[in-house]
């Protein structure tokens, strides 16, 4: 068994979405003056690996605590659209096709789609300006075949008003953002671990995900 972390470090250099702010440590106390440390940090529950839960987009919606845990560790499969994950390209179905799988093959799964963008992007200041993202053919594919949850490594919308977070979210597809070394999970089956913060009544939580590759 080989466990990868696909999470983003979680630290100063992340770069934030526009409009948000950048992660900021603040200590409380320190080694030199009160011999331990303790630290206040301000961020945006949606920078860095993180999962967006129904409420992130409708007021009815669940909150991240109100998610099953079982949604966020299952069987997952991954879907390599690298020579696809180009800036400012909108992926299509037609694409997400072209690795092979069927609706069928998605059914009931946790689906992960790699371009290895925020990889090489997650502490650049181009990670949200150009970006490749999901066509919105694409994204209603994809929430049609019943899939549990979507995890990928580039972000799911190309602008605002965001059309693809409703298509998921409206179904309670939690959209697990900012993954990296997805080159690393390989070509079958595995399990998928993404625990967001059990934030009470938020739209959406940090989380460490790790691929356990059998």
């Amino acid at each position: 068994m080989t466990l990868i972390d696909l999470t983003v470090p979680w630290g100063t250099e992340v770069q934030p979405l526009d409009g948000h702010p950048r992660i900021h440590f603040d200590p409380i106390t320190t080694h030199a003056v009160d011999r331990r440390s303790n630290t206040r940090v301000e961020f945006s529950i949606h920078t860095g690996t993180h999962i967006d839960a129904p409420y992130h987009f409708y007021p009815e919606g669940k909150t991240i605590d109100q998610i099953p845990l079982s949604v966020f560790i299952g069987r997952a499969i991954l879907l390599d659209l690298t020579r696809f994950g180009l800036a400012g390209h909108g992926v299509t179905r037609k694409e997400l096709l072209s690795t092979g799988v069927t609706a069928s093959d998605l059914h009931g799964l946790r689906v992960v789609l790699r371009t290895d963008w925020a990889t090489r992007h997650w502490n650049q200041a181009d990670l949200y300006t150009h970006n490749p993202y999901l066509a919105e053919d694409a994204a209603q594919w994809l929430a049609d075949a019943g899939i549990v949850a979507l995890g990928l490594d580039f972000a799911v919308d190309q602008a605002f008003p965001y059309p693809n977070h409703y298509i998921f979210l409206q179904r309670e597809i939690v959209l697990i953002e900012n993954l990296i070394h997805l080159d690393e999970v390989g070509d079958g089956p595995f399990t998928l671990m993404a625990l967001p913060l059990r934030v009470v009544g938020g739209d959406g939580g940090p989380a460490r995900v790790v691929a356990q590759v059998d």
